[in-house]
């Protein structure tokens, strides 16, 4: 693995430069002791600079340590993936042949997918997602066949030619291999091991809300939103000797998520489209970057009108799960017990707490009002439990900080009961080879990219949330 080889690499030469500095403060200190002196200024001035390297060597190899620790587990990772029967599949098909094969297997195709990405994803967890995913929709056919032609080589050469106005030098491969999952509307649908829809983006991503939420996908083409159940469960009873059961059958509730379509459009220069190398990729990493953004304020906050709901709106509109703080402008350990004790005990077992870093920080300043001053520990992060349970900190969170209305503060709750939902394999970029300016209504050397996908999300019980809220000093 050649980041590990870097990074040990990188720590040899920092132990070598950490034993010259040692060294070096060795020598100053023993031409003293040979001269029978104390340290002169100059003397003392060399030692702290090398003590200060030293301390700098130490925080690096720290930080390399933790790197080479993670990358050893992912190697790890990789071998035992590598070694398990299921994914070396030495019976099944080429994916090339599962293609052409229209009556090859559920399993067949799933397998077909992964091992047509293995190549080309580097994260595991990712690897281990893209399979579970192929797995669980493996009856949606023409899903899983679309997912496998889309991973392919010629189909990413394809697709990087189609998306920068280069479709007329495709070659007669790349032309059939475009042409058996993309639209005759110019809707190109990205390579798979490029689609933020499919591949996890956990990596850099500012969402962390879907990190701890319930995600689940819907792949076939009439589906447009999830159909969900919900029950309070079965209650059972202790009776007398012969006496008649009650009847305990449990009522359903059928929460629905419907998915809502999300857009990003870019335009450049026919000269810049002409002279940026990797163009493509460039495109494609803006867009990811676009929708890991847009959908991270909405899983927060959005309003769940022509976009997802987020899980403070949706907590919000239910009283029951709200908690007014003790004190206004202060949050207050009162306020956290509060919060823990209100939330019912079956959703207790998995809760966690959300929260925005500026909320984190004034718990972790008990007592101190908010953006007045603090007195805790500045060396010190924010915790990461509190009460014994995992705490999210999320920059898409509510942080505003008024004495008018109850601010949405700290969320605490199972967030398996936050549903986002996805449809895997959606994300398609259309290419417009040319823009009209409105003055005129003609073309003025602009191209544009036009980007589309599909997700929703909402909360399918409330009452497995707790919602602090300001106190108001109006």
């Amino acid at each position: 693995m050649k980041a590990l080889e870097i990074v040990r690499a990188r720590q040899a030469e920092l132990v070598e430069l950490r034993d010259a500095a040692i060294e070096a403060m060795e020598i100053v200190a023993a031409a003293a002791l040979e001269e029978e002196r104390s340290l002169t200024e100059d003397d003392s001035a060399q030692v702290e600079a090398r003590q200060a390297e030293i301390a700098g060597f130490d925080a690096e190899l720290a930080g390399l340590d933790a790197r080479e620790a993670e990358l050893v587990k992912i190697q790890e990772r990789t071998e035992a993936r590598a070694a398990r029967p299921s994914l070396q599949i030495i019976s099944s098909p080429e994916p090339t042949e599962v293609l052409e094969d229209r009556a090859a297997t559920p399993t067949q195709l799933a397998d077909a997918l992964t091992r047509s990405l293995e190549d080309k994803v580097e994260s595991p967890e990712n690897m281990d997602h893209v399979r579970r995913l192929a797995l669980r929709h493996k009856g949606d056919r023409e899903w899983a066949r679309g997912l496998v032609a889309r991973s392919s080589d010629t189909y990413t050469d394809a697709w990087a030619k189609a998306v920068t106005g280069n479709a007329g030098h495709l070659t007669a491969e790349e032309r059939t291999a475009l042409s058996t999952v993309t639209s005759a509307n110019g809707d190109y649908l990205v390579p798979t091991h490029l689609d933020p829809t499919v591949i996890l983006t956990n990596d850099g991503s500012s969402n962390a809300i879907r990190g701890i939420s319930r995600v689940v996908t819907l792949t076939r083409p009439g589906d447009t939103s999830w159909q969900g159940i919900t029950s309070a469960g079965v209650s059972a009873s202790f009776d007398a000797q012969l006496t008649e059961v009650s009847d305990d059958s449990p009522t359903f509730g059928q929460p629905s998520i419907a998915t809502h379509k999300a857009q990003a459009f870019v335009q450049a220069s026919i000269e810049a489209s002409e002279d940026i190398a990797g163009l493509a990729g460039e495109i494609l990493a803006m867009f990811s970057d676009a929708r890991d953004r847009l959908e991270g304020a909405a899983h927060a906050t959005g309003t769940g009108s022509d976009q997802p709901f987020g899980v403070f709106t949706a907590v919000d509109a239910t009283a029951g799960s709200e908690v007014t703080s003790t004190t206004a402008a202060t949050i207050g350990k009162v306020d956290l017990d509060a919060l823990y004790q209100g939330l019912p005990v079956r959703h207790r077992m998995g809760a966690r707490w959300l929260t925005h870093p500026v909320w984190a920080l004034d718990v972790a300043n008990l007592g101190t009002a908010v953006s007045v001053n603090y007195s805790g520990d500045l060396t010190q992060a924010p915790a990461s439990m509190w009460l014994g349970k995992p705490v999210t900190l999320s920059d898409d969170a509510p942080s505003a900080a008024t004495s008018t209305v109850k601010d949405n503060e700290i969320l605490f709750g199972d967030f398996s009961n936050y549903v986002i939902v996805d449809k895997p394999g959606s994300f398609a970029v259309e290419f417009i080879p040319h823009l009209f300016n409105g003055s005129n209504n003609l073309p003025d050397g602009r191209r544009g990219w036009y980007a589309t996908w599909r997700t929703g999300a909402d909360s399918v019980n409330d009452d497995a949330f707790r919602l602090l809220q300001d106190k108001t000093s109006a």
